[in-house]
């Protein structure tokens, strides 16, 4: 593949010139200098002892000319070595420098929105997905908006990368993809991430163009993004730009002298250092002197160290400044622990506003019109409505639209609101919920179907990495209010992962809403909850329960109120705690053992987290016993997590040792196995007959 090129090493035209006119010219050389002054700054402040690990941009600086192709409504999606990317964006240096000296995000720093261009990303290649997403967003509501997401060669050998491609491709969405090819990812050369003979040429896989530019030539690098905005603002499609380049430093200043180059290596590549060859044209146009740069440098270190004096004198970030960002508003719990933090070190209780703490509202008490449903009619029921109420709402998934979904919970979708909102996606969990992200960070509301809560391990990371932080990253100026969909559990009779219970990942993980109902109502309730939540929510969805339980549930909304439990049956001698499919058959084995005149309490949690403790430590108190059952691994499972907090905040009240009914330490088991993996009636009430024989 050819490599574009319009000046040569020595500065001169060997390609038709960009349509800049000088002051632009100009403006791009002072960009590349400062860049290059501010890059070496940052480094002796980390020398200094100053700020923690820096990664330098040194030899990249002609990605300036893509960012100044960028138009103001277009985005940019950056990982880390884009410094003359940001600065080109508008960005003032004392953000970069913010960023790495690790002070908070704060208004006058980094603008996510004023500057549309998004945080470091720390795991290689996680974010492209979210530009495709984005782009894709934009394009349903309207709005001329092209991104362009930036990385590495390296990037290049994930799997985001791949998803991100491929549903770029598909959807032919107005995505440039700007690989920085420094022809090493940290240690690891080129030859050893492909065999390829060039990145660019990836892209015809995946049904569009790649252009390979000379890297080094910030003209080249200005004009080929300058056609690719242009191709994707015209709906003709996305571009990989493979941009070959070369870093003059370590990959970090962490890695230390670089033992995978030569010494000649370096030098041939320092010969056409991006800098060099800019200043040499334009000082043959006369719009260019050297002596221009000795006061510039001296302006830029003085700037620098201004900056660096006002961040060092800011206050240290406060201790409540996470739980603030975590969520819409913080779960009491989630209070409650930066409050013992901050009395276990001696600091001042920080007083959370009624607007920033998260309270259970009322249990709904609907009237009108009611419809006998199972649990799928009841989820069809409540994702048709909401999808007519806000037109923000899209459905993305495999088999979604024209299936109606592996359940049939999204039947007749694709026929009323178009394969625009309800998208059958390819088939790769990390794509679906990597571009899910990308969508809301644009304003909608994803609806992400994964066919079978063990198949989401694909998406893991873009669920941890990135749905539950988005807001926390951004300090709520972006969010992601994704609702991810599992079904999950046994009575299937399937293969492996076709019946795992993962919930206890989630419940771990910060910044995630975790649901699991037992019943048609609930799940009715809490879907439209989760519908309108501003927080992410893992919704997970009962497949032994989708048919065959039938309630009268309302045909109007209602919403169920996150972190509040129902109390399925009142009893006075031992509380059983549940969720999901268990806590129907605890029920079961509440009023068989009634018939021995056992009175058991049976606590339905319905979320996970945050999850209602407040209603168990009654009920144990009142009862003195305790049996929890669910269908995940007994080791770590929430399960755990109920018999700690009774344990902390209730021991007193026990009675007797409590009990956990639950799956053993293996693995859900397939076909015949699977009867092994089920937690029925008669095995908690063999529990419930351990707690009452102590």
């Amino acid at each position: 593949m050819r490599m574009r090129q319009i000046l040569d090493p020595a500065g001169e035209l060997v390609g038709p010139a960009p349509d800049l006119d000088d002051s632009r010219l100009v403006d791009m050389l002072r960009l590349l200098l400062t860049t290059r002054m501010a890059d070496e700054k940052l480094l002796n402040l980390q020398r200094q002892g100053r700020m923690p690990a820096y990664y330098q941009v040194s030899g990249q600086e002609a990605h300036v000319g893509a960012a100044l192709a960028l138009r103001e409504t277009d985005w940019l999606f950056t990982a880390y070595r884009e410094l003359g990317m940001w600065l080109a964006r508008g960005m003032s240096p004392i953000a970069a420098v913010g960023l790495w000296m690790g002070v908070a995000d704060d208004d006058d720093l980094w603008d996510v929105n004023r500057y549309r261009v998004t945080r470091l990303n720390a795991t290689i290649g996680t974010h492209l997905p979210h530009a495709v997403g984005f782009g894709y967003a934009e394009r349903l509501q309207g709005r001329d908006t092209v991104a362009m997401v930036v990385f590495g060669d390296g990037a290049t050998s994930e799997s985001d990368f791949h998803a991100a491609m491929n549903f770029a491709g598909v959807w032919n969405t107005p995505t440039v993809f700007l690989c920085q090819n420094n022809q090493v990812a940290q240690s690891t050369t080129i030859d050893k991430q492909t065999a390829a003979a060039t990145l660019a040429a990836k892209a015809e896989g995946y049904g569009f163009e790649g252009v390979r530019v000379d890297g080094m030539d910030p003209l080249a690098m200005y004009q080929t993004t300058h056609e690719a905005v242009e191709r994707a603002a015209a709906g003709e499609g996305p571009t990989l730009i493979e941009m070959l380049t070369y870093r003059f430093a370590p990959h970090s200043t962490y890695d230390g002298t670089p033992v995978y180059r030569t010494s000649d290596e370096e030098a041939r590549w320092r010969e056409q250092d991006p800098i060099t060859r800019l200043r040499a044209f334009l000082v043959s146009k006369g719009l260019w002197e050297a002596g221009q740069e000795d006061d510039m440098r001296a302006g830029i270190s003085a700037e620098l160290e201004a900056y660096v004096a006002e961040l060092e004198a800011r206050p240290a970030v406060p201790r409540d400044y996470s739980p603030r960002q975590l969520f819409a508003r913080a779960p009491a719990s989630l209070a409650e622990q930066l409050h013992r933090e901050q009395q276990d070190v001696g600091e001042t209780a920080a007083v959370l506003e009624p607007d920033e703490a998260w309270s259970p509202g009322p249990e709904p008490s609907p009237g009108g019109e009611t419809r006998r449903l199972d649990m799928t009619e009841a989820l069809k029921l409540t994702l048709h409505s909401a999808f007519e109420r806000d037109p923000s709402l899209v459905m993305l998934g495999e088999d979604v639209g024209v299936e109606g979904g592996v359940f049939r919970i999204t039947e007749g979708m694709l026929a009323q609101f178009g394969a625009d909102r309800v998208i059958d996606t390819p088939l790769c969990e990390t794509g679906i919920m990597g571009t899910a992200v990308g969508m809301a960070m644009a304003g909608l509301r994803p609806v992400a179907e994964i066919e079978f809560a063990g198949f989401v391990y694909p998406a893991f990371d873009q669920l941890i990495g990135h749905v539950a932080r988005i807001r926390w990253r951004y300090r709520g100026h972006l969010t992601a209010p994704v609702v991810a969909r599992l079904p999950v559990g046994t009575n299937l009779d399937n293969h492996e992962f076709h019946t795992d219970s993962p919930e206890s990942f989630f419940t771990h993980a910060p910044g995630l809403v975790v649901v699991y109902p037992s019943n048609p109502y609930d799940a009715k309730g809490l879907m439209e909850s989760a519908l309108a939540s501003e927080d992410p929510v893992v919704f997970l969805e009962p497949i032994s329960l989708y048919r065959g339980l039938k309630q009268d549930v309302p045909v109007e909304p209602y919403r169920i109120p996150f972190g509040r439990a129902r109390v399925l049956r009142d009893g006075t001698d031992v509380t059983v705690v549940s969720w999901g499919p268990p806590a129907r058959q605890a029920l079961a084995a509440a009023e068989t053992l009634a018939t021995e005149g056992v009175s058991a309490e049976v606590i339905d949690l319905r979320t996970l987290y945050p999850w209602d403790r407040e209603t168990v430590l009654d009920s144990v108190d009142r009862t003195g016993r305790l049996v929890v059952a669910h269908e995940a691994q007994t080791s770590s499972g929430f399960g755990a997590e109920v018999l700690a907090a009774v344990s902390e905040h209730g021991l007193y009240s026990l009675e007797a040792p409590p009990v956990r009914v639950a799956h053993m330490d293996v693995f859900w088991g397939p076909t015949q196995l699977e009867r092994h993996s089920m937690i029925t009636a008669d095995r908690i009430a063999a529990g419930i007959r351990r707690a009452l024989a102590n």
